[in-house]
């Protein structure tokens, strides 16, 4: 199954913060995603996976933020909320 990823950073992102985050996503995440306010002025970095369940889904997710946030160098916490893909 396909599960969309939204991990909500704890704070805001710079653009050259951003630009880094998004190259390591585009590196680490088959089809890439994307990195970028929401609303409430929230960042978020949004990718999918495939899992046979949400909490598969969760522990890949998290592997990969935690991948993606040391490639990029940028120090934030995330908190991911996931959704089943269609």
């Amino acid at each position: 199954m396909n599960w969309s990823v939204y991990a909500d950073l704890s704070r805001p992102l710079i653009a050259a913060e951003r630009q880094s985050v998004f190259e390591a996503l585009d590196e680490v995440v088959l089809d890439s995603g994307c990195v970028g306010p929401q609303n409430g002025g929230v960042e978020e970095v949004y990718f999918r996976v495939d899992a046979v369940s949400a909490a598969e889904a969760r522990v890949t997710a998290a592997r990969l933020m935690d991948v993606i946030l040391a490639k990029s160098g940028v120090q934030v916490r995330y908190e991911l909320q996931l959704q089943p893909g269609y």
